[in-house]
């Protein structure tokens, strides 16, 4: 904290970044999202974990890392080029905080209309696609699974998540897009 008051930098990480794409990154290695702190200092996320996930769209990657106190998700597919978002762990809500109820959740995902949405802080969420989704294990083979709900707002450039597994509440995120070129990896 102290340092950063009196404008101390973080420590860049030791090397050079082993491969300018986050796809080489994994457990005990560093990311670095130029610019991404609140601060808008350099993020350095230790990653703690990584997992992959599946839906009816495909295949995308999950590395957990922390950046002091902050817990973030990075994920990343390449359904049409790379494509990454980071989620802060620490911020999920309840439905209820954006204004949604389980009968919409339930009504969005029968009628599947790219028509509906709703309005958060001034802004207007249009539903963009839900499914069921499902982690998966070491050997390809499918874990849990969960159901998320997708909205995009501002005109794409505000994106919304709602998640929901098997006995815990629904939990709603805001995950950041950022640019494949701001991301560099460095490998433990």
């Amino acid at each position: 904290m102290f340092g950063r008051l009196f404008g101390r930098r973080k420590r860049m990480p030791e090397g050079e970044p082993s491969d300018e794409s986050i796809r080489s990154a994994g457990p005990g290695d560093v990311v670095v999202i130029t610019g991404f702190s609140p601060t808008y200092e350099d993020a350095y996320f230790l990653i703690e974990s990584a997992g992959r996930y599946s839906g009816p769209s495909g295949f995308w990657h999950e590395l957990i890392g922390v950046d002091g106190d902050r817990r973030a998700a990075i994920e990343w597919s390449e359904d049409d080029g790379l494509f990454i978002t980071v989620t802060d762990q620490g911020s999920a809500r309840g439905i209820e905080s954006v204004g949604l109820t389980y009968d919409e959740l339930v009504r969005m995902d029968r009628e599947h209309s790219l028509d509906n949405g709703f309005v958060h802080d001034g802004d207007r969420f249009e539903y963009r696609n839900s499914y069921e989704a499902h982690s998966l294990t070491g050997d390809g083979g499918e874990g849990d699974g969960f159901y998320i709900w997708e909205f995009a707002g501002g005109g794409g450039e505000k994106l919304m998540s709602v998640v929901k597994s098997e006995g815990t509440p629904f939990e709603v995120y805001s995950p950041v897009v950022v640019a494949p070129e701001i991301v560099s990896v460095y490998k433990k």
